[in-house]
């Protein structure tokens, strides 16, 4: 396999954080330093992150028959970084009282990032399921890091569990369809479902259906979300913006790239399974945010209902090919700035031993912390869809593409799931501003507060991002617009 000058350049930002990991393992193996192998983690990640803005004048491009670059590639690209940056900040304080081996977080954190790029750009079945692997493998041990901390074992437990049995779907998936096209490049599996013969296709449709199903276990989409719940509540907080946000952009952009071609989009078997998992998706995981008390929890589900409304997207991609992918990325531009800030304000209250994670302990938290009950507020009210949020925005262009495509009842349940959600969401703004007896805000506790100045500029500066970009979203659209 030969790789040319131009292909060489294209994947600069991949080598760049392939060195950033063997030089942080060298350096683990000399000399444990925790303050140094985190500014050589966030230094590798920053550098990284800037090489982006020298892929622009080369793609689209194909590297080798594994990897397609894209502009649109480069974008969830630096949603991951930016996510990975943020949990390296957040885990530092986290990790100074942590009584055990500090330094192997960030090898873990970098090695599930390199893991989420490669499979942002996999164009082949054999990249994206070695992809999903070196993306999957690392979070085990970061969910289960503070495993002294209840339910933290038990987490990465059920989440070893039940990625296993969703990378056995994908294997029997490619499996099927080897069997039949002798190729596993996703645009050759396009060609042969145009010309292969209905029992070929039927074989093929199995295993696209096999991948499909190891998807949606990752993304936590129902009928395969029971394990979602636990998973969040057994992860710390410094942890959970980065499991959130990165996996879940990188597997959703394979999905793009898959159900770009019409041949897939096209069968009606994948829409109906599509639309369904989409409605029930955006129902139970409103319905039962309702119902919890630990916001965590509260979270995990809401971030099903969250996944629903994106999966409106794959319905009408061949049909709006650039506005759906531009509705994905101001939908999942909003998700990482609310995951960030969010879990920025529960690990604001948490230390290496204990999370405060129940809904009942930020009662009155506006009373003591004026300002970052302000930004939680902003948070909720984006993660709800109200106005002069950026939630908002991307809530908009769903029901643009709704009402486009005339998807009448999906567009009733995207509108009472919204009524449901807003529901939730009010119900922990109230209790934000309640007056309290109370438990969280006393003196004993803050003085537990972990935090350094730079996590709460992050918090503060996300907060700004979703209220900002709300009123005034031409810049983000700009950015867009450049990527076409």
């Amino acid at each position: 396999m030969i790789i040319n000058l131009k292909e060489l350049t294209a994947l600069f930002p991949l080598l760049i954080l392939i060195a950033s990991v063997v030089i942080v393992m060298l350096y683990i193996a000399y000399k444990r330093n925790h303050f140094i192998i985190f500014l050589l983690s966030i230094f590798g990640l920053i550098i990284t992150l800037f090489s982006l803005c020298f892929l622009f004048s080369n793609v689209p491009i194909d590297v080798t028959s594994l990897f397609h670059i894209t502009k649109y590639s480069i974008l969830y690209i630096s949603i991951i970084l930016i996510s990975s940056i943020a949990t390296c900040i957040f885990s530092y304080r986290w990790l100074l009282n942590y009584p055990f081996n500090k330094e192997e977080f960030y090898l873990l954190l970098l090695l599930s990032t390199l893991g989420s790029i490669c499979l942002t750009i996999s164009s082949h079945m054999s990249s994206m399921f070695i992809s999903i692997e070196l993306m999957s493998l690392p979070i085990f041990g970061l969910i289960g890091y503070s495993n002294y901390v209840k339910y933290s074992l038990e987490a990465s437990f059920k989440y070893l569990i039940l990625s296993s049995i969703s990378s056995a779907f994908l294997l029997l998936g490619i499996a099927w369809i080897y069997a039949i096209s002798g190729n596993l490049s996703i645009s050759y599996i396009n060609h042969v479902l145009l010309f292969a013969s209905s029992n070929e296709k039927l074989v093929l449709l199995f295993g696209i259906l096999m991948v499909l199903v190891s998807f949606l276990f990752k993304l936590s989409l129902v009928p395969f979300h029971l394990w979602t719940s636990d998973i969040y509540q057994g992860t710390p907080s410094s942890i959970l913006s980065f499991f959130s946000v990165s996996g879940k952009v990188a597997l959703f952009s394979v999905l793009l790239n898959i159900f770009s071609y019409k041949s897939i989009i096209n069968n009606e078997i994948l829409y109906f399974i599509i639309s369904l998992v989409s409605i029930f998706s955006i129902l139970f995981g409103n319905l039962m945010a309702i119902f919890q008390s630990n916001i965590k929890r509260f979270f995990g589900y809401s971030s099903i209902s969250h996944l629903g409304y994106l999966l409106i997207i794959l319905l009408v991609l061949k049909n709006s090919y650039v506005f759906s992918l531009e509705t994905t990325f101001i939908y999942l531009f909003n998700y990482l700035f609310i995951n960030i800030a969010y879990f920025g304000v529960i690990h604001f209250f948490s230390n290496s031993s204990n999370d405060i994670d129940t809904i009942s302990s930020y009662k009155g938290l506006f009373w003591s912390q004026p300002l970052l009950s302000s930004i939680f507020t902003i948070v909720l009210l984006s993660l709800a869809g109200i106005p002069m949020t950026l939630g908002f925005i991307g809530k908009f262009y769903i029901l643009s593409i709704i009402i486009k495509h005339h998807l009448w009842l999906i567009g009733f349940i995207f509108i009472f799931g919204t009524i449901l959600g807003i529901y939730g969401y009010f119900r922990l703004i109230i209790n934000l501003y309640l007056k309290s007896s109370d438990k969280l805000l006393n003196s004993q506790i803050i003085s537990n507060i972990c935090i350094s100045n730079l996590s709460k500029i992050l918090i503060l500066f996300s907060g700004i991002i979703l209220l900002i970009l709300g009123l005034y979203p031409n810049p983000l659209i700009y950015l867009i617009k450049l990527t076409e």
